[in-house]
């Protein structure tokens, strides 16, 4: 998601674009996001003016939840916006206009190649904001005007009309400024909290992976995956994720219808959702791959509980939250005080396990804490209790 300052992230993106593109054929060439008048009357080298006349919403994402957000939870959606721009070069000294014409078509064959933005066109600059971030990346693509629609824009301009082309870039998200609420997780359903169960066929003679518990699991866990045939050769049990790839676990024991396995100390293991299988290898050199499994890695909170804050004059509370294993730049953090989300400060490099977050609060008070990583949730039950209950230290107490 993106905070308000994104479409000025995106118009700033596009003047990175759009001077790649045209510097090889236009020296010195500046882009500008000025109204028509404004470029024409000072342009002391070639301009192209990228300028926004228009802003919309797109309807289809009106009501869509934001990323993350689970069933029970509550977050206004983001607010969609669509940018309409107008694309006019400014030639300096042009006597038979075909320089406008280079500039034009040089500036439409980067837009048609470089049609998506993606994170490394975003300038580095706090004040934009994080609009590379977003879950949607923003597209652009060509607005085809009819004459007359172009004939009332430039006499709106009270500008001269130059030759131009239209251009939409959508969507860009811009996060709602209402707090969402997350509320804390049922303990159990029912006398036994006990779900479905499942067995496996007995008629496949293949290694079969039925079930992996726990399903959300923390580093500290063992996890215990259950089936058939499981020790029909040496298995490695694998975690898989799309960004960070394969991670080995270190397996502790093996039956036929089980393997145990134990998380090390992979600097590629990060909080989020992974894919689990079983690895079988033979000593005649083949080996057998069971299906894959969804298996949630959850982060675990490792700062001294129960924290302490105080606030400001202003209201504001500061938390510094040391968490493990250590999150990754790029992935959607989230502190859950009591059922509010708050996103994490930007932090330096490529791996955190401390990180920064601020919030305003009303009042002193005690606020249960959960860490999110990518929608999974640092764990909050107390497990040796009877019957389970919410972990009291597992808090911040606010002064």
């Amino acid at each position: 998601m993106s905070d308000s300052a994104a479409v000025a992230a995106v118009t700033s993106a596009l003047h990175v674009v759009l001077r790649r593109a045209l510097e090889p054929t236009v020296p010195l060439i500046q882009v500008t996001s000025k109204t028509p008048d404004e470029a024409a009357a000072h342009h002391e080298s070639p301009a192209l003016n990228l300028f926004l006349y228009r802003m919309t919403t797109d309807g289809s994402w009106r009501n869509t939840d934001p990323p993350g957000t689970r069933p029970g939870e509550t977050g206004r959606p983001a607010l969609p916006v669509v940018l309409h721009y107008l694309l006019t070069p400014y030639p300096t000294d042009d006597p038979q206009g075909l320089l406008a014409l280079r500039m034009l078509g040089a500036a439409m064959a980067a837009l048609h190649d470089h049609s998506e933005l993606g994170p490394d066109d975003y300038a580095e600059d706090p004040v934009l904001g994080d609009a590379h971030l977003q879950p949607e990346p923003v597209r652009i693509t060509p607005a085809d005007l009819s004459v007359d629609d172009m004939s009332k824009l430039w006499s709106a301009f009270q500008s001269q009309y130059r030759v131009s082309v239209a251009y939409e870039a959508r969507i860009v998200l811009l996060d709602s400024a209402r707090p969402a609420r997350a509320p804390l997780p049922v303990v159990r359903r029912g006398t036994e909290g006990r779900g479905p169960e499942a067995a496996p066929d007995p008629v496949d003679p293949h290694p079969v992976l039925t079930g992996v518990t726990p399903q959300v699991a923390t580093v500290a866990d063992e996890l215990v995956l259950t089936g058939r045939k499981l020790d029909a050769g040496t298995p490695v049990v694998h975690l898989t994720h799309p960004l960070f790839g394969a991670v080995p676990l270190t397996t502790t024991a093996v039956s036929e219808n089980e393997v145990r396995a134990a998380f090390g100390e992979d600097d590629k293991l990060v909080p989020g959702p992974w894919s689990v299988t079983v690895v079988l290898s033979r000593d005649d050199g083949t080996r057998q791959v069971t299906r894959t499994l969804p298996l949630a890695v959850a982060p675990s909170i490792t700062s001294a509980l129960p924290l302490s804050a105080q606030r400001s004059s202003e209201g504001e509370v500061k938390l510094k939250v040391e968490c493990k294993p250590p999150v990754a730049a790029g992935q959607r953090i989230r502190l859950l005080v009591g059922d509010r989300p708050v996103p994490v400060t930007p932090f330096q490099g490529a791996r955190a396990k401390t990180l920064a977050f601020s919030f305003l609060t009303s009042g002193p008070g005690r606020h249960v804490l959960r860490l999110r990583v990518d929608g999974v949730d640092s764990p909050v039950i107390d497990a040796g209790a009877t019957p389970p209950r919410i972990d009291e230290d597992l808090a911040v107490v606010v002064t």
